[in-house]
């Protein structure tokens, strides 16, 4: 049996098993989306009616014919409202093509996908188009976003490190032009595994730490950093200690920032070897899949964690995807995971 710290995600073969027919799929998801029982998307009625929509032969413009599945719909059975919907309607599935078993099945890769898996990855393993592939592993990750939650307490380590990007000798004041991201991490306890939020953020500099670390982290936990300048007026703020690492000094006793410098490890390893490179657009993104994992490692759920993500949050649209944003940094920092 499974030890404690030991996390068992689900096989493909496992997953293929489980989820053979679209009719498991959606039953999957009703449970997920409806606990306590389906009611209707638009007016709450709790009395409705399924039916099932047989699927068609459809013919694409390169010749090749494809069945779509069938579609399992619901209708409210209140005569003021009538509304027919399924259990992906409003959610991160709708307006998709793909077979639910496909999606499912994409999930669990990512779920076991320690360093992640790339889109064109994703379009060998599931015998989809690349757009598609890229298209399916953001939605993914915006299911996985944790989004901010408490504040952290006990001992807790703050650090920021830079991405990607090129080395450039002839620039005085920023020889890097990577983008940075910044994390803190709240050391584990006997009874919870140690977890991390991180994020890209325009500049390293105290106008956007400063706000971070007081929306995030408690005042009265133990902060541990390198000797930065940046984290000098943490001070006046909390039980602050420092580790030298310009004096080559990595441990003092408990005071280390080994645990949050593991992560970039991870997130860096990640980026390099299944992506190459990733754009700063999507960069936070990216971040949260990590960040993600890291927090679930032990956690024997983290599949059904991230299908309710998909039920319960917004429809990521293409459009908004791939949409030029007005923040938008040099193309020297573009992706070869991203077509866009």
């Amino acid at each position: 049996m499974a030890g404690k710290t030991h996390r068992i995600g689900p096989s493909i073969i496992d997953t293929a098993r489980v989820f053979a027919s679209e009719e498991n799929c959606h039953t999957y998801l009703e449970a997920a989306r409806w606990p306590n029982g389906v009611t209707c998307l638009q007016c709450g009625h709790s009395k409705v009616s399924k039916f099932t929509v047989k699927g068609q032969v459809r013919q694409y413009a390169n010749g090749e014919v494809k069945p779509t599945p069938d579609r399992f719909m619901y209708q409210c059975l209140n005569a003021e409202c009538k509304y027919q919907f399924a259990a992906t309607t409003g959610t991160l599935f709708s307006d998709t093509h793909l077979p639910l078993n496909k999606w499912m099945m994409a999930v669990a890769l990512m779920c076991n996908a320690k360093k992640g898996i790339s889109a064109k990855q994703m379009e060998r393993d599931m015998g989809v188009s690349y757009k598609t592939a890229w298209y399916l592993n953001h939605r993914i990750r915006k299911a996985m976003d944790e989004g901010v939650g408490d504040l952290f307490t006990g001992v807790v380590e703050i650090d920021e490190t830079y991405i990607g990007g090129k080395f450039d000798e002839r620039r005085k004041r920023q020889k890097y032009d990577k983008p940075p991201v910044f994390g803190i991490l709240e050391r584990g306890t006997e009874d919870k595994p140690s977890r991390i939020r991180a994020s890209h953020i325009k500049a390293a500099n105290h106008y956007f730490i400063g706000p971070k670390i007081k929306g995030q982290v408690s005042p009265e936990a133990k902060v541990m950093t390198d000797e930065s300048r940046l984290y000098e007026a943490l001070d006046k703020f909390c039980d602050h200690e420092i580790v030298n690492h310009s004096g080559k000094e990595w441990v003092r006793g408990d005071v280390s920032t080994q645990g949050v410098d593991g992560f970039w490890s991870l997130l860096k390893r990640g980026i390099i070897g299944s992506f190459h490179k990733v754009s700063v657009k999507h960069l936070d993104r990216y971040i949260g899949e990590f960040q993600f994992r890291f927090n679930n490692r032990e956690e024997q759920e983290i599949f059904a964690a991230v299908i309710i993500g998909l039920v319960i949050k917004t429809a990521l649209r293409y459009k908004a995807l791939t949409a030029k944003t007005a923040n938008s940094l040099p193309s020297e920092i573009e992706f070869s995971d991203e077509p866009f």
